[in-house]
């Protein structure tokens, strides 16, 4: 199926557009981009009805995030603070050809560890307030890249994330080895939503978005909308896919670049990524592997690996280097001290005992 933009289908879309359920467009996140895309086609009455519907919704949270994303914005350009803007408002209103065709439910923004105090009250300023997950302690956000999450108390406002990294969490930690300040030096100056804003280059952008896809949400979160990030980023921006290859490499990210661009090429028709995908192909045998879990099938059915202890195995058959798959394991089970004390703010045997006992059940 070739990702088109086209609202004049032909005889074959609109068949297949028939035979469309709502209800899986709007779990794939794909119900507004659907109605826009074939908004001028002959579809059937009840499908027509609820698409249109997905997309007027999906149009009035993308006016309050863009007037939320130029005051943001402005505030740290006023400020001084440099941020990136990255995943759903950077592609909502820098790649699609509609912002409400990408719906988002936060605004998300990388800030330099230097920075993120200084970005936190310039939101405190506005009106922010900072929340904290229980299982989820700042301390142990900043450890693996992660995020510093702030609610508004006024409901015409949402959440804005503020990350130390665009590629969190403890996988990446154990096993890639990310060139985080060459993607930093990359990074793009760029026009959003009026305001002056910074945006990843887009073949780091590619990989980000294929690590969250892959790594984070296990290809179990509207898996396909991911796929169709990836196709516009590459439709919209010239890409060297080449880069892309030698980064995933030396990265040690090749397996789960090539999972994603090669479900991409096969569901989304993203044919420029094929011989990227070809050169960082995995052995034959880890190929037929990974395909029991994740394959163009698990994808249309939303199989959630996330649910199922399965995703560890997953997991696992993605690292590119048996040694980094054995470290995997062995922090899972026995992390350092520090991640201890970030975790569950004091180190004690106990504490220690506890995780063992947690990660030995499956509750990482």
């Amino acid at each position: 199926m070739a990702l088109t933009s086209s609202p004049h289908p032909s005889a074959d879309w609109n068949n297949t557009l028939s035979s469309l359920d709502a209800d899986w467009l709007r779990e794939q996140r794909l119900a507004s981009m659907t109605w826009w895309m074939f908004r001028q086609a002959n579809l059937p009455d009840d499908l027509q009805r609820d698409l249109r519907r997905a997309y007027y919704a999906a149009a009035g949270d993308a006016e309050l995030h863009q007037r939320e994303l130029a005051h943001v914005l402005r505030q740290f350009n006023d400020q001084r603070i440099q941020v990136v803007v990255f995943k759903g408002a950077a592609l909502a209103y820098g790649v699609y050809p509609d912002p409400a065709c990408r719906t988002m439910g936060d605004i998300d923004l990388w800030v330099a560890a230097e920075d993120m105090e200084r970005a936190r009250q310039a939101l405190q300023e506005m009106g922010y307030e900072r929340f904290c997950k229980p299982d989820r302690p700042p301390a142990l956000m900043a450890l693996f890249q992660g995020e510093i999450g702030l609610h508004h108390s006024d409901q015409a406002y949402g959440l804005v994330e503020l990350h130390w990294g665009v590629f969190p969490g403890e996988w990446l930690r154990r096993v890639a080895a990310i060139d985080v300040d060459a993607v930093r030096h990359r990074i793009v100056r760029t026009r959003l939503v009026g305001e002056v804003a910074h945006i990843l280059a887009p073949e780091d952008a590619i990989v980000q978005s294929v690590l969250h896809t892959a790594v984070n949400h296990q290809l179990s979160m509207s898996p396909l909308r991911a796929l169709v990030d990836i196709a516009l980023l590459a439709r919209h921006h010239p890409v060297d896919w080449s880069a892309i290859a030698q980064r995933a490499q030396t990265w040690h990210v090749a397996t789960v670049v090539w999972l994603v661009l090669s479900l991409a090429v096969d569901l989304v028709g993203l044919e420029e990524a094929a011989e990227a995908a070809r050169e960082l192909q995995p052995s034959a045998l880890r190929r037929r592997l990974i395909g029991r879990l994740a394959n163009a099938g698990s994808l249309v059915t939303m199989r959630d690996l996330r649910a199922s202890k399965w995703r560890y195995v997953f997991l696992l058959l993605l690292v590119d280097r048996g040694r980094d798959g054995l470290r995997l394991i062995f922090r899972a089970l026995w992390p350092e001290r520090e991640w201890l004390i970030a975790r569950y703010g004091r180190y004690t045997f106990t504490s220690r005992l506890r995780h063992l006992f947690d990660a030995a059940r499956g509750k990482i």
